[in-house]
């Protein structure tokens, strides 16, 4: 991931008249293996470049910026039975932003390296992961594409309402926001 440059082709003709529908898709968080089966929306982040100024003795001048920053995404999910994705998120937020002690932080960081295959990970590693959104076929589990994100950590965690007013048992879902060093868009057919 990263390693590949997406070179794009443009075609000399637009051959494909067939619409991509949003809901055929699956996301997977190397980190967090249980919010798979749960996500109901995922928004891609915004990308934005940077412009450089150039002055002139008449005007100042736009220039093509070499950086591009990536927003925050994210991922609308239902919440468990079991509750685990969400405690998932939430021990993992509390785990690099010192809630209570050190000590916290020192077992967050021995437990997530047990499961990293670097027998030495360094911190960036225990911290952040890798996340892919499989754009799929309709009505198939075929990949067209996959988006490949970088360095993906939460930064939010949504609210959650329980409510005993309702006369119907509405599912519990809230929304959690990561935020990615870059995301690759990856065709796979």
């Amino acid at each position: 991931m990263g390693d590949d440059i997406l070179i794009y082709e443009p075609t000399e003709r637009f051959s494909s008249t067939n619409i991509l529908y949003g809901n055929h898709f699956r996301f997977h968080i190397e980190a967090l293996p249980d919010l798979t089966f749960f996500a109901q929306s995922v928004v891609l982040p915004s990308i934005l470049s940077s412009a450089v100024k150039r002055a002139t003795p008449f005007a100042t001048v736009q220039e093509v910026g070499d950086h591009l920053e990536y927003g925050t995404f994210d991922v609308n999910y239902r919440i468990d039975a079991q509750f685990k994705a969400y405690t998932s998120l939430l021990w993992w937020l509390q785990g690099y932003g010192f809630p209570h002690s050190y000590e916290e932080v020192k077992q967050f960081r021995e437990t997530r390296s047990k499961r990293i295959a670097n027998p030495r990970p360094i911190v960036r590693e225990v911290e952040k992961t890798s996340a892919i959104l499989y754009i799929l076929e309709p009505d198939t589990e075929k990949s067209i594409v996959e988006i490949q994100f970088s360095d993906v950590f939460p930064v939010s965690l949504g609210q959650l309402d329980f409510v005993t007013t309702s006369t119907d048992a509405a599912e519990l879902t809230t929304v959690v926001t990561f935020r990615c060093t870059v995301f690759d868009v990856v065709p796979t057919l």
